[in-house]
């Protein structure tokens, strides 16, 4: 007779056990911390198998395993292997092929956001109030509601590790006013960095018409980033992050969760951005660095994140396999001095516009040399950023690659006083 109640008892028990188990969408569509295998996109959760585990054994590829023509076997429609340093691109497959990015957008919209922190626009401290249009945003969102305040320093990783939507829209809001006038200088910063073949219509990546890029121009992007940005790269780096919520009443804590997996296991894996959507298929723009040498690999349009990842994974180890960077000018570098003819000063020491080196074959580094062109003189007045020179770099006898070298401070005509003091230095003067 005792079994009967035991047995019931059981049974209470384990139904209590499944019931805790269940997500809080079967319990009234409250936010859970999502899967490791949830992608962002147009929707909350993907449908279909999970994925099989990752094996990082199979993302090898050797230029005798896939032919000599295609040195690396890639099945997406699109992908290009970049070495930022050069700008060097070392593969590409359909690299100027327009295609929705997807979650890959958010890239820009951190640079959008960095840029406005450089320039003391704003803090990460700024309280940032949630809006109706923040709060409307499909697909991955951290379930912000209308009036939730976060600082914009928990936005920023929301976006960058929980690829959060509504986040997104809250920062476009608060950098730039609207979500119209932050586009615009999304659309602003991918003219000025070339991207040709770019353009953008929201914040987030959600699909829209008129919203797209190739992988060209999203290694630009990612390449820009990475010389200017390494705190934003760092915070796409993270793998998993908590937001304090303590007014919710599932709440204290909201678990973020960063979707580009080969942060868990690719060797000299540290950033940047995955993205998915029914129309954009899988993509990921990826970089690492091994033994000093960093590669920027970007895959669009795959069929499954195992997939996305593991080509990824084969475009970086077939850069890393066959080339090597080497640094030949780092940022804020001096060269010079140039003098200014009839200048508010006297001479200036133009910079490099960005870091400069070059990707060359492994073996081939020693045989890299270069050769800085600076005039003697120049005349004001000067821009800042105006190229005065430039560094040639070559590999053999052969250019591979070469950089302006610009004016780091405008330089505006001089005054009477400054012409008749340059004057004299001039006539004093045995150089």
């Amino acid at each position: 007779m005792w079994r009967t109640p035991m047995r019931c008892w059981a049974a209470l028990l384990c139904a209590a056990v499944l019931l805790t188990a269940l997500p809080p969408a079967a319990q009234g569509m409250e936010r859970w911390p999502p899967a490791p295998d949830v992608e962002d996109g147009d929707r909350l959760l993907q449908g279909g198998r999970a994925e099989e585990p990752y094996e990082p054994a199979a993302a090898a590829a050797t230029a005798s395993e896939s032919g000599q023509a295609d040195p690396v076997k890639i099945t997406s429609p699109s992908a290009v292997l970049m070495e930022p340093l050069s700008g060097r691109v070392i593969y590409q497959k359909n690299a100027h092929e327009r295609r929705n990015p997807a979650s890959v957008t958010k890239i820009m919209t951190l640079i959008i956001a960095f840029d406005a922190l450089r320039e003391g626009k704003v803090s990460l401290k700024d309280p940032v109030t949630i809006s109706e249009e923040a709060k409307r945003q499909p697909g991955t969102t951290i379930f912000a509601d209308v009036g939730e305040t976060f600082s914009l320093e928990e936005l920023l990783l929301s976006v960058a590790v929980g690829s959060a939507n509504d986040a997104a829209v809250a920062v476009a809001e608060h950098v730039a006013g609207s979500v119209e006038a932050f586009v615009a200088l999304m659309n602003a910063k991918a003219k000025e960095l070339g991207m040709n073949d770019t353009h953008f219509v929201n914040p987030t990546g959600l699909s829209a018409e008129g919203h797209y890029s190739t992988a060209y121009d999203i290694a630009l992007m990612s390449r820009y980033a990475v010389l200017h940005y390494p705190e934003l790269v760092k915070l796409t780096a993270i793998y998993g992050a908590e937001l304090n919520v303590p007014w919710r009443k599932n709440g204290p804590k909201f678990q973020l969760w960063n979707n580009n997996k080969l942060l868990t296991w690719y060797p000299g894996a540290d950033g940047l951005k995955t993205g998915w959507t029914q129309a954009a298929g899988y993509c990921l723009a990826a970089t690492a660095v091994q033994n000093g040498t960093r590669m920027i690999a970007v895959v669009m349009g795959a069929e499954s994140a195992k997939q996305r990842n593991i080509e990824v994974a084969r475009l970086l180890d077939y850069g890393f396999a066959n080339y090597t960077s080497v640094e030949i000018a780092p940022p804020g570098k001096k060269f010079g001095p140039v003098r200014v003819a009839r200048g508010s000063v006297a001479a200036i020491e133009p910079v490099p516009r960005d870091a400069f080196g070059v990707s060359v074959p492994k073996g081939s580094q020693d045989r890299v040399k270069w050769e800085v062109r600076l005039p003697k003189q120049v005349a004001a007045p000067i821009a800042q950023g105006q190229a005065v020179g430039e560094i040639v770099a070559t590999l053999d006898g052969q250019e591979v690659g070469r950089m302006a070298l610009v004016a780091p401070e405008a330089v505006g005509k001089a005054n009477l006083w400054q012409s008749v003091v340059q004057t004299m230095r001039n006539v004093f003067s045995f150089d």
